[in-house]
């Protein structure tokens, strides 16, 4: 399987590689959906994105051990929503996009751009297909 092109609004195109931290020094990426001929949501980089089925609507229930597993996909605290996406405050302070509803995640057993790993991992999370 191979990543081909991602797809992004003309405003996020100008910042779809950007990688910085926020204050908090968690790594935050703008998010692109990436179309893997599967149309999976990946962030800017390819990395593919997940949800967790126990969260519920803008919510994310994944902390601690399961965030060291499962590592949010970050956001600014002033990131803007567009399209599906929206921005949530977790209850550490941090911020973690959103895709309908659904808080978005990596796997962190995914190392490259295309690995879908954690899909299906527990029956509780999947890889997010728009």
């Amino acid at each position: 399987m191979k990543f081909t092109t991602f797809f992004a609004a003309s405003a996020l195109s100008m910042i779809a590689g950007a990688v910085s931290a926020d204050s908090y020094g968690n790594a935050y990426h703008a998010p692109a959906s990436a179309d893997a001929g599967y149309n999976m949501l990946a962030d800017a980089t390819g990395m593919t994105l997940y949800i967790f089925d126990n969260d519920s609507h803008e919510a994310s229930k994944c902390y601690g051990g399961c965030a060291a597993d499962w590592p949010p996909f970050y956001a600014k605290s002033d990131a803007a929503p567009y399209g599906h996406f929206t921005v949530h405050k977790r209850t550490d302070d941090t911020y973690q996009w959103v895709w309908q509803g659904k808080p978005l995640y990596y796997w962190r057993g995914d190392k490259k751009p295309g690995d879908k790993g954690g899909d299906g991992m527990g029956g509780y999370w999947h890889v997010v297909y728009r």
